[in-house]
């Protein structure tokens, strides 16, 4: 007879470099109180929680976010001669072994993926969930499995994988394997719920107050994912922010909607000043990049006022067309007025990182150099950050014809950490380059060096971008 009891699973990362920035696996979670509503029992093994009981001596680090636990593994074949450690993030085996003896024995089981190129922590997790539960089904959902469809199903070692918002999708799946009576729902959910109770620690929590985004950007796979953009009420949002205030006393938020200021004044503005007028002493943070064109002066003295600590701003490049491209989301002149209002409402310049982008397709090395050093000139921070194709976005496709790449790349080889190597007018060289580049700016700013007083700088900085590009 079965049991209805369900076992939920987040894999471990397989990465050159993993950090803790507020990551908990949201679409499992909403899943899993989606299947609990409708009278399943669900467990949890989060292989990524810092804080699982299991762990003996958990490292905290300021504002909620810290590192791993790391465990050197062998390269796939494909990465051999990258001359970096392949490791396992997360839970030691012997501890994932001994949450998954404490578990109820399962119906079935579910396994959410992340990145595409993380799938190698896909395939060891469900190899080791098959060795200790041989007859249980087991269903992949996620990322991965959602954007690598073929190659999930084919390699994964799912018996089902699921593509796309997942809780109605995995609730006739699952009623369909444990043979329980009911209808198949037809409608998907709107608004993806997530519930952390499952912590016994609860550090930080994610919010996400809105799903998709407007814009169309042509490196970006949320609308592959998400589907249309749509946004919650913003007293539901506060009610969710309260509950895990005051019932698990968190004290740090993070936004990861991909669009959070876009209706800004009947949305996010809504949402700080009810923050405000609770009066609830949080921290909060962004770590996918804002739209500096949505802030206005209300709004930057709304986010001081509310505790934003962790601020950083979507600029990407100072190219005009791909600016344009982009749906002209990003300017020149809406960083210098974000800018401005922040720093008007109480924030230094130098604690606001600022995205910029490199490595996209026909990208050139003097457009990187260029916008980052338009970001320093204001006096913000650069955030660099590498371009990693994503199978069904626009520049997939130009980086397959760039690159003369297969169409069925590994997703392996779609890491930013190795997708440089496939950019021969655009060496792993140069791209160590770039990131020494942004840390000696940084370095300069948080020392109080202003380069652009200095001319002797300016021009270094003027023969470096010469001389690239005449290399390139």
């Amino acid at each position: 007879m079965k049991s209805n009891q369900l076992l939920l699973v987040n894999p471990w990362i397989y990465d050159f470099a993993a950090y803790d920035f507020w990551i908990k696996p949201v679409g499992l979670l909403a899943v899993g109180n989606y299947l609990e509503k409708h009278g399943y029992q669900t467990t949890l093994i989060d292989c990524l929680d810092r804080f699982h009981p299991l762990i003996l001596k958990p490292v905290n680090t300021k504002m909620g976010t810290g590192k791993f636990i790391r465990t050197v593994v062998e390269k796939p074949a494909l990465l051999k001669t990258f001359p970096r450690k392949y490791c396992r993030y997360g839970l030691p085996l012997q501890l994932f072994d001994a949450a998954l003896d404490q578990a109820p024995i399962p119906d079935v089981i579910l396994v959410t993926s992340g990145m595409t190129y993380w799938y190698p922590g896909v395939q060891f997790a469900i190899s080791r969930l098959k060795q200790q539960f041989a007859d249980t089904p087991i269903i992949l959902g996620g990322i991965y499995a959602t954007l690598c469809y073929e190659h999930a199903v084919e390699f994964s070692g799912a018996d089902f994988v699921i593509r796309g918002p997942g809780e109605v999708a995995a609730f006739n799946l699952i009623n369909s394997l444990t043979g329980k009576p009911g209808a198949d729902l037809k409608t998907e959910v709107d608004f993806p719920e997530p519930s952390y109770h499952y912590y016994h620690k609860l550090i930080s929590t994610p919010i996400i107050s809105s799903i998709g985004c407007p814009f169309q950007c042509s490196f970006c796979a949320s609308g592959l994912l998400s589907g249309r953009f749509r946004q919650r009420k913003p007293e539901i949002v506060v009610d969710e922010v309260a509950h895990y205030y005051f019932k698990r006393r968190v004290r740090h938020f993070a936004f990861f909607d991909d669009a959070l200021l876009v209706n800004q004044q009947n949305h996010i503005s809504l949402i700080l000043q009810e923050i405000i007028d609770r009066n609830l002493r949080l921290n909060l943070h962004t770590p996918n990049g804002i739209h500096p064109r949505e802030i206005t002066e209300e709004l930057a003295q709304k986010m001081f006022r509310s505790n934003f600590k962790t601020l950083r701003l979507s600029f990407e490049t100072i190219n005009k067309s791909r600016q344009q491209e982009m749906g002209n989301k990003v300017s020149e002149q809406a960083l210098i007025c974000a800018l401005n209002y922040l720093e008007k409402a109480g924030y230094r310049r130098k604690e606001i990182d600022v995205y910029v982008m490199m490595g996209l397709p026909d990208q050139s090395v003097d457009e990187v150099v260029e916008s980052m050093l338009f970001v320093v000139s204001l006096g913000a921070k650069v955030r660099l950050t590498s371009f990693s194709p994503i199978p069904g976005t626009r520049d997939w496709d130009r980086s397959i014809k760039q690159c003369n790449l297969a169409d069925d790349l590994d997703p392996l080889l779609t890491n930013n950490s190795i997708y440089p190597l496939n950019r021969p007018d655009f060496p792993m060289e140069t791209f160590q380059q770039l990131r020494n580049l942004s840390k000696a700016l940084n370095y300069g700013l948080d020392q109080g060096i202003n380069f652009f007083d200095n001319s002797e700088l300016v021009g270094r900085f003027l023969k470096y971008l010469q001389k690239k590009g005449q290399s390139h």
